[in-house]
């Protein structure tokens, strides 16, 4: 069986005007499309991605997250143009400066599309390795404890944390502070938690974020001497007299009671009732306020001596008298 050439181009012969008019048709809406339409220019801020950084390397100093491009071409063309990522392999760098070139040949344009402008043409990168220490946390405070109370320690879980960032910055962190803590009001031992306070620099982190922080709190205790302490006297009859009239007492207890304004009211007496007439010893007694302890008082004891209660006592006789009549006779 053979073939014969000329039946090919059968299909091609049919309709050779339309096909004709449909290609020159073509051609000219491309041209129409391509060149007959004005050039304007369009404006697009692309955003540049960082791929593929090896992990022991970090970015630091400022760079450009933005490329500014200034396109000219068809209109039609123009509005198909869509802001897209620029993207940059790391994964080749080494500590130092790395620069990267942006061309048209990065944006993958529509034909007819020309660069006009690429701000900025290249994208300098400060890299640095990546190192990790392990640095003290430090407790800061901000004002005192109220009058009266001491601190007495302060413990922090954990007291140490790894920072991880560029070598140059991590060396020179010495200790991480927490958020500042207010003592003003604290009266008692307590367990908080607190921030660690932001590293200055956004390429330094921490493994914690926060740490809890113990704080123990203590009354300060103090002992304080009293003179002149009124002793009164409980039941007795107007005119009972007691010697000596005032005490002096050493009281211990905590700084603020001791201390503070007012002073703190303390009650020394001697009981009376059942007491004989006369002059009788009587023991002092002493109370104080609560929370506080007695040390030590003088006097401990003291003397009642009772009003006198009215009876005339009789006159002794005079014997003289007789004596006389005796020798007159």
């Amino acid at each position: 069986m053979t073939w014969d050439s000329t039946q090919l181009l059968v299909p091609f012969r049919r309709n050779r005007k339309l096909k004709l008019f449909s290609l020159a048709f073509a051609v000219g809406l491309w041209i129409f499309v391509n060149y007959g339409e004005r050039d304007t220019e369009k404006t697009l801020l692309v955003p540049v991605e960082f791929y593929n950084l090896p992990e022991q390397f970090i970015i630091t100093g400022s760079r450009d997250d933005y490329i500014d491009l200034r396109l000219r071409g068809p209109r039609s063309l123009l509005e198909g143009v869509k802001s897209k990522r620029i993207r940059l392999d790391l994964n080749d760098v080494r500590p130092g400066l790395s620069s990267f070139r942006i061309n048209a040949d990065s944006l993958n344009l529509p034909r007819g599309v020309r660069v006009v402008r690429i701000s900025p043409a290249q994208v300098n990168l400060d890299i640095a390795r990546v190192i990790k220490r392990i640095v003290p946390v430090r407790f800061e405070t901000v004002g005192t404890l109220p009058r009266g109370y001491t601190l007495t320690t302060t413990e922090l879980l954990p007291d140490k944390v790894e920072v991880s960032g560029p070598s140059s910055v991590v060396e020179k962190i010495r200790a991480i502070q927490t958020d500042s803590f207010d003592l003003t009001t604290l009266t008692q031992s307590a367990t908080h938690t607190v921030n660690l306070r932001g590293p200055e620099d956004e390429t330094v982190s921490y493994n914690v974020e926060k740490v809890l922080v113990k704080i123990g709190v203590q009354e300060i205790v103090t002992t304080r001497e009293f003179r002149q302490v009124k002793i009164g006297i409980r039941n007795a009859e107007e005119g009972t007299t007691l010697i000596p009239g005032y005490a002096q007492v050493k009281v211990r207890g905590p700084q603020r009671l001791l201390n503070g304004e007012p002073a703190p009211a303390i009650d020394a007496f001697v009981d009376a009732l059942g007491q004989k007439t006369g002059m009788v010893t009587v023991p002092v007694a002493i109370v104080l306020p609560p929370g506080l302890e007695l040390v030590s008082q003088e006097p401990v004891e003291a003397i009642l001596r009772f009003a006198d209660d009215g009876r005339k006592k009789p006159r002794p006789t005079k014997p003289t008298t007789t004596r006389k009549r005796e020798e007159r006779r």
